[in-house]
């Protein structure tokens, strides 16, 4: 049998203020009020109560309305003025509508005519300890919220500091020194859409004749991404023994090979890996899925893939391991610039108009291939930007590697990095 709690007990005994300038009303309050199990305070006027709540606090007020001095009304209008307001049970003998009205909206929580009858005015009395208590249970529940929200936000400030330095740290694998090899240079543009990219890149001398040079972009970004590009750019450190033996195949085919998607999500990296000679100009590179670079002439600025250089994209990392990659070749001669870049800088959307596109980015450095290095990776970062209404949706990277006669015409420094 389910067993009902009897609705005349309560849980906590409370403090009642019994404000009634009839004596024998008085009595009768504290009686009641006594018998169910509360401790009461009585006043004989309103003037006399509000002195006592100066340095006194009460769950619930009982007050008649007409009083000698401040009336009922006046110390409704009070107590919901202070900052700890009780629940108020107005007594009054007048019953109209009109003063019904009058005492809720001057501040009273509930009204009982006069002469009360004692059954209604305990189920009154009832129904405020009622309130009373959920409005209790409410504030320690909001406590409770707000000191998990105090953990959770110093949670997310150690999170966001973390985030930062993992950031700084992932921005210092960027290439920053602008003299290479025969005095080629290296120009770069980093602007990742989150505190951490899924991109990564790198341009370096293997030795006085020889750079060495790629660029990764792991599916995705922010940190899973960037934790992955980390691990893959270890294995490309520039003291791996491949670079020595200027074997870019062997470099890529052992990265593929390692490349790990331990929870099987289906991640994957494409990426552009190539040595450059830096006296003859002739590059040998690896495109495992990456969208073709660009050469930029001081005639026009055209995509070396397949149809035109022989440069064809194969299989992106991650995908098969067994997979064999090969190289293809070019040559950049002093006039020439060779621009690596990520699929952010194109497949940025517009709201309107759609997708940036390879055929626009392609147009935008035509018109603007006279501007140096530095101002031209400047220009197309800037012209996404308008484009995706400065919302950046993926992880942009340009790296754009440039003979000596060419760079020597940038006076900016090598490396931009833009949060």
């Amino acid at each position: 049998m389910m067993k009902v709690s009897n609705s005349a007990q309560t849980k906590h005994s409370l403090s009642i203020m019994l404000v009634e300038d009839c004596d024998s009303e008085r009595c009768l309050l504290s009686a009641l009020v006594t018998a169910m199990g509360h401790h009461s305070v009585d006043f004989s006027n309103a003037e006399s109560a509000i002195e006592y709540l100066k340095a006194h606090h009460v769950d619930l007020v009982i007050t008649d309305w007409m009083m000698p001095g401040m009336s009922g009304i006046e110390l409704c209008k009070i107590l919901k003025q202070s900052c700890d307001n009780p629940y108020t049970i107005l007594l009054t003998g007048n019953s109209e509508n009109t003063h019904i009205v009058e005492g809720i909206n001057s501040g009273a929580d509930d009204f009982v005519a006069k002469p009360f009858n004692s059954a209604v005015l305990k189920a009154r009395i009832h129904a405020g300890v009622r309130i009373i208590e959920m409005q209790s249970q409410l504030s320690q529940k909001n406590k409770s919220l707000n000191q998990m929200l105090l953990k959770e936000q110093q949670y997310l400030n150690v999170v966001k500091q973390d985030l930062a330095l993992a950031a700084q740290l992932q921005q210092a694998l960027l290439p920053n020194n602008c003299q290479l090899s025969q005095q080629w240079q290296v120009t770069c543009e980093f602007k990742p859409a989150h505190d951490l990219a899924g991109d990564i890149f790198q341009c370096f001398n293997i030795d006085d004749q020889h750079i060495g040079f790629y660029l990764l972009d792991v599916s995705g970004h922010g940190t899973a991404a960037s934790m992955q590009s980390f691990t893959l750019a270890q294995s490309l450190a520039n003291n791996q023994d491949a670079w020595q033996a200027l074997d870019v195949c062997q470099l890529i085919n052992t990265l593929n090979r390692e490349f790990d998607d331990p929870q099987n999500s289906g991640r994957f990296a494409t990426m552009i890996i190539g040595i450059a000679n830096a006296v003859t100009g002739k590059v040998e590179l690896v495109n495992a899925g990456h969208p073709a670079p660009i050469v930029i002439s001081p005639q026009h600025a055209y995509f070396a893939d397949q149809l035109q250089l022989n440069i064809a994209a194969q299989l992106p990392l991650g995908i098969r391991k067994n997979y064999q990659y090969s190289s293809s070749q070019l040559f950049l001669s002093q006039h020439e610039h060779l621009l690596l870049y990520s699929d952010g800088i194109y497949e940025c959307r517009h709201p309107k108009h759609g997708f940036f596109g390879q055929e626009r980015l392609l147009k935008i450095i035509n018109d603007a291939r006279e501007l140096s290095p530095g101002s031209l990776l400047h220009h197309l970062t800037h012209s996404c930007d308008l484009w995706q209404q400065q919302q950046a949706q993926d992880d942009i990277s340009l790296m754009l590697i440039s003979s000596q006669s060419l760079a020597s015409l940038n006076q900016t420094p090598i490396r931009r990095v833009l949060a």
